[in-house]
């Protein structure tokens, strides 16, 4: 019964806030969605708040109530804006400090493609790099052309810098022993439980990654502000400094209030100061639309796992359930609409089973003729870089972090803990490895060897993939696995991907590859559709009921049938009819 009340209460409450949302969806799409944009206007995108990877299906932080749009919208209204004569200009509130490199990188691209249109490009911050461990809002920054910085904001973009807790020694204290182990000694993820601190090998691969991450930097700064690098460095190394400071050195152009920038942009379009936001431009039907050949865009956001996932409603997007991306795979090989198939990567990685269950779809969805094209996003490393290695063409942005060609296996034993306490903990079982990775109870020594086999195997398997699938011999695998992290550009020169680049590179080689005239232009249609993911949320509503939305039957009690009815929902022997999803989730 306790189970049935909570479930009917989440039935309703979900149920409620997508009646909101649909009523939400008709008034900004019906008779009350705002007027026709002007044939002359200045698009404003705030990226105080960069877009993340994918939107969320989460009810409260997801669209429902006008989360932000994901990477991949942003910049395809970007390139639009640029081929559109009524966009003249570009505004940009900047402030996002910690946002992913990779994702700068692709804004970055887009901004610069917008610039080349002869538009300009005016971007405003309250400050720069106040936080002094990251440095995204100044190299998003940079890419504009021109640049505003409020007088007491003051500039203090320090570097990049890492820090991890390492915790065994608390653990220790505690009575907590982790056991496991991982192959190889740069794979460091289970370090914070294992170690005191970083070890050598971790050290020497951490500090590589953000050598190359700020030579990027360093690079692209020091050309588009004019500046020397070696200057810059020491600019760098010498902050923080005030906005007066800043202009002079060339940091930024203009010292001066939101407003003052604003001003800037009418004297620049020669009208008032109002801008057309991001959104009220994606809602324009005039804007340009790509119209021709069809390439499929899968994603992969998130820790990739099996199984089915969780049944809560209001679950945010942070997994990759292998089985829906392998869905989504198989159905753009199979769509006859489809040209080709652009994968989109941004995991940290997860289960190896999961993970070579999708590299086995992108090998069949290429056996049916459909290539496939690998973009990366932020992060694909580890099984998400296994994910990866079986497409006709790996990009990857420059900063995206990829690789860790490795695996470990680590849980926690609290025996001393429990002991301590006064808790005795008692057993029974069958099989000589019954309850082998318990938390009461340390493995044997046989055990720990079978573990340790298994790690072995895993990573055998693991390299014998990337070695076949990147033509490798067993040096220069070894030289980029053993649990290496990589930037893109060293992934490059270690062989392990093919391109540097964003979505758009990804999406003119796809064109490229499936015989697409370069001239022509192409749509993306998402595998999975929006409406597709939102119906899944649904389906987990039901669930908690006890309906089972793909049949055969339906478990739910009357009162639930009844109180489902007025709600729109119609639940028969042998279906379950949802009511029509309204234009928000199409």
């Amino acid at each position: 019964m306790r189970r049935f009340i909570v479930g009917l209460l989440a039935t309703v409450g979900t149920l409620t806030l997508i009646v909101i949302g649909g009523i939400a969806a008709f008034i900004a799409s019906g008779p009350f969605s705002s007027k026709p944009l002007s044939q002359s206007m200045v698009l404003s995108i705030d990226l105080r708040n960069v877009p993340p990877e994918s939107t969320s299906t989460n009810l409260l932080r997801g669209r429902l109530f006008g989360g932000s749009r994901d990477i991949v919208d942003a910049v395809q209204l970007l390139w639009q804006a640029a081929d559109d004569p009524r966009v003249v200009g570009l505004f940009v509130d900047i402030g996002d400090e910690s946002a992913g490199l990779a994702r700068v990188q692709e804004l970055r691209q887009a901004i610069a493609h917008f610039r080349g249109k002869g538009k300009f490009a005016v971007g405003f911050a309250e400050s720069l790099g106040s936080g002094g461990t990251h440095l995204a809002d100044y190299y998003l920054a940079s890419s504009l052309e021109q640049i505003w910085l409020q007088p007491s904001g003051g500039f203090a973009v320090a570097g990049i810098a890492v820090q991890t807790p390492f915790i065994k020694t608390g653990l220790d204290k505690l009575g907590v022993k982790i056991e496991g182990g991982k192959r190889y000694e740069y794979k460091s993820a289970p370090d914070t439980f294992m170690e005191t601190g970083y070890t050598g090998p971790a050290r020497a691969n951490l500090q590589q990654l953000l050598d190359s991450l700020y030579g990027q930097f360093v690079s692209d700064v020091a050309r588009e502000r004019h500046i020397e690098p070696a200057k810059l460095r020491q600019l760098i190394d010498a902050v923080p400094f005030d906005s007066e400071r800043a202009r002079q050195e060339n940091l930024v152009d203009k010292v001066g209030y939101r407003s003052d920038a604003l001003d800037e942009v009418a004297a620049r379009f020669g009208k008032s100061r109002d801008l057309v936001s991001l959104s009220d431009y994606a809602a324009d039907e005039a804007r340009p639309k790509p119209r021709g050949e069809v390439v499929a865009l899968v994603r992969v956001s998130g820790a990739i796992a099996s199984g089915p996932g969780s049944d809560s409603p209001l679950d945010d997007d942070v997994v990759a359930l292998a089985e829906d991306v392998v869905d989504a795979l198989d159905q753009a090989a199979r769509a006859k609409e489809v040209r080709a198939i652009v994968l989109r990567i941004d995991s940290p990685g997860g289960t190896y089973p999961a993970a070579d269950a999708i590299a086995d779809a992108v090998g069949r969805a290429r056996s049916a003729g459909k290539p496939v094209i690998v973009s990366m996003g932020d992060d694909a490393a580890s099984g998400g870089y296994l994910a990866a290695i079986r497409g006709d063409v790996i990009v990857a942005q420059p900063a995206t972090i990829t690789a860790s060609i490795g695996v470990f296996s680590i849980w926690p034993v609290a025996s001393d803990l429990l002991a301590s306490l006064g808790v005795k903990v008692d057993r029974l079982s069958i099989g000589t490895n019954a309850g082998m990775y318990s938390p009461f109870q340390a493995p044997t020594p046989a055990q720990s060897a079978a573990v340790s086999r298994e790690l072995d195997t895993i990573y055998a398997e693991f390299t014998r993939q990337v070695g076949e699938a990147r033509k490798l011999d067993g040096a220069r695998l070894d030289a980029a696995a053993r649990g290496r992290v990589l930037s893109g550009i060293d992934a490059k020169q270690a062989g392990l991907i093919d391109e540097l680049g964003g979505l758009q590179l990804a999406l003119n080689i796809a064109k490229a590859k499936a015989g697409i005239d370069e001239s022509r232009q192409v749509e993306i249609h998402r595998f999975p559709a929006e409406s597709e993911r939102w119906q899944k949320v649904l389906e987990r509503v039901l669930r908690l009921t006890g309906v089972d939305a793909s049949g055969p039957t339906i478990r739910a009690p009357r009162e639930v049938r009844e109180t489902l009815a007025r709600l729109g929902v119609v639940a028969r022997p042998g279906n379950v009819r949802l009511p029509p999803l309204p234009p928000l989730w199409r």
